[in-house]
């Protein structure tokens, strides 16, 4: 009888440490060193210096402040303390912008479900004069975002990375994350760094240092089920069919749209970290119509440094197709070449068969008879000025809508509001007002100074704000910040509770005290007691008197 029973509690146990191993595999974390604790180790340079079991990717410089290299090195706290354990990853740059990417490619079943997760910590600021502590702000547009290559590629730049959204925990440890459907056997995590602007300078300000410094700390990545593999990615080398484009992304990227150019056209120059469903989401426009203007059969394959049209000039269009020359004498379709390889240094030298200014044309001309390509030089006046990032300025745009469900959300039918006023404050003072008309906004108020405002809104008469009543936005040089207040018929704003009722104590004035006088205190009682005495005494006398 004790046999059995002895055979079946050795079963339940053996059911309960399988049930458990699977479970921790369920949530085993894959990263090698995802706590950043191990041996760290320069990449190219004795200041650059990362884990052993992570790898490193920089972006090229842009300019003589942009997109420098930075240093890294172990961070043992303090300011920040590492978010667990003894360690934690620090990028640094001085004066400069920078972008990176620390990256792993991790092993998983085909069709896993993986969560990307990582904690980060932003400082940027300048520090002032008199040396003390600076707290991180926004100047800078600093961000922190991971992603996952379903596809176990390793170039930050590919479209096929399903990133999370830009995070800026400035001061502060966040954990950001993101998932992602496996398509082979290989993912890639990656945790991406970047700032969009330097810092500006002023005599007035004259900081003792620039701190542009970001933390990485307790990577991981988990598997949490089973979906539906993707397609085949299209293999191997040239000639070979080429992976179908993904679908547009439920969500992008912020992208700063770029100023229109004096003949009407507006032309975006690809930066770090821009795909082309960004752009065309700054835009307002689409992905097709993008590609349609620049020839561009991948939405996947585009570079830093590409010029991409967004909205054609005067004198474009069907002429800029055209081999003929123009009135100059040159080929009219020279600039688009100037666009696609001159203006694109971070090509990796990869031929493209689809420029979009016809590969077959340019095929059949003999590079012997061919015109020589066109030089742009800041002599001949073809490169366009350097912006100043401290001359620009920024706008806040605004408007007020129907939140008919009242869910603080503009859905499709959902329209703007008349008669709602709508004013801009730095402060504490007034900068400008508008009165909305329902019809013509967005109202923009443009030819802002950079800086910390305030937009306070208040709704037309028998409706009820559902979203606050003002935002504090901080606006960076050339940035622009849309605000939409939600307003809904019949919203009663929350009265504040009237004060309880009150009672009105006069103030006692007390009289200064005096000395005590024992004879002045018992005054009355003497005077009673000899009153007692004269009444004693008289009556008696009287009493003698009748008996004489």
């Amino acid at each position: 009888m004790q046999q059995p029973i002895r055979v079946l509690l050795f079963v339940i146990i053996a059911l309960l440490l399988s049930a458990g191993i699977v479970g921790a595999q369920d949530g085993q974390n894959l990263l090698r060193d995802g706590e950043f604790e191990g041996s760290y180790s320069g990449r190219g340079s004795g200041t650059l210096n990362i884990p052993g079991d992570w790898q490193l990717w920089v972006a090229e410089p842009s300019g003589q402040f942009t997109n420098q290299r930075p240093t890294a090195y172990p961070h043992n706290g303090p300011d920040p303390d590492p978010k667990s354990g003894t360690r934690a990853l620090n990028f640094s740059g001085g004066f400069v912008t920078y972008t990176v990417a620390v990256y792993q490619q991790v092993s998983v079943p085909e069709g896993s479900i993986v969560r990307g997760s990582a904690f980060g910590w932003l400082h940027t600021c300048l520090v002032p004069k008199d040396n003390q502590k600076c707290n991180s702000n926004g100047e800078m547009g600093a961000y922190i975002k991971v992603g996952v290559d379903p596809n176990g590629g390793t170039n930050p730049n590919d479209s096929n990375i399903v990133w999370s959204g830009q995070a800026q925990p400035h001061d502060r440890w966040e954990e950001i994350s993101v998932s992602a459907t496996a398509t082979s056997g290989t993912v890639t995590f990656f945790i991406y760094a970047s700032q969009q602007r330097v810092l500006s300078l002023s005599d007035e300000h004259e900081p003792e240092g620039y701190l542009n410094k970001v933390y990485f700390d307790d990577a991981r990545l988990v598997v949490t089920g089973q979906g539906t593999p993707g397609g085949s990615s299209g293999g191997g080398g040239g000639g070979g069919s080429q992976a179908a484009a993904p679908p547009p992304p439920s969500s992008v990227g912020f992208v700063s749209p770029q100023d229109e150019r004096d003949d009407g056209s507006i032309v975006h120059v690809v930066q770090s970290g821009d795909t082309i469903d960004s752009i065309a989401v700054a835009y307002d426009t689409t992905r097709l119509d993008i590609m349609e203007l620049n020839g561009i059969s991948d939405p996947r394959i585009i570079q830093i440094g590409q010029e991409l049209i967004i909205r054609e000039g005067e004198g474009q269009g069907d002429e800029g197709d055209s081999s003929e020359e123009n009135g100059d004498g040159e080929p009219s379709d020279a600039e688009g070449d100037e666009n696609t390889d001159d203006e694109n240094p971070e090509a990796d030298g990869e031929s493209s068969e689809d420029d979009g200014d016809g590969g077959e044309d340019r095929e059949s001309v003999d590079p012997a008879e061919a015109p020589p390509a066109p030089v742009v030089s800041v002599a001949s006046g073809n490169v366009l000025p350097a912006r100043d990032p401290a001359a620009l300025t920024a706008s806040i745009c605004v408007l007020v809508f129907n939140d008919a469900n009242q869910n603080r959300i503009q859905e499709e039918g959902e329209g703007l509001v008349a008669d709602g006023a709508i004013e801009v404050r730095a402060g504490g003072e007034e900068v400008e007002d508008y009165d909305t008309d329902g019809a013509s906004e967005p109202h923009c108020f443009t030819d802002l100074a950079a800086g910390e405002y305030v937009t306070v809104a208040q709704p037309p008469s028998g409706y009820g704000l559902t979203t606050p009543n003002q935002f504090r936005v901080q606006a960076n040089p050339g940035a622009t910040i849309h605000l939409a207040f939600g307003a809904a018929e019949g919203v009663v704003p929350p009265m504040v509770p009237p004060p309880d009722d009150l009672i009105v104590v006069n103030d006692i004035v007390e009289e200064p005290e005096t000395p005590r006088n024992p004879l002045r205190d018992n005054l009355g009682l003497i005077v009673f007691g000899l009153a007692g005495v004269v009444l004693v005494v008289g009556t008696g006398a009287t009493v003698l008197m009748r008996r004489r």
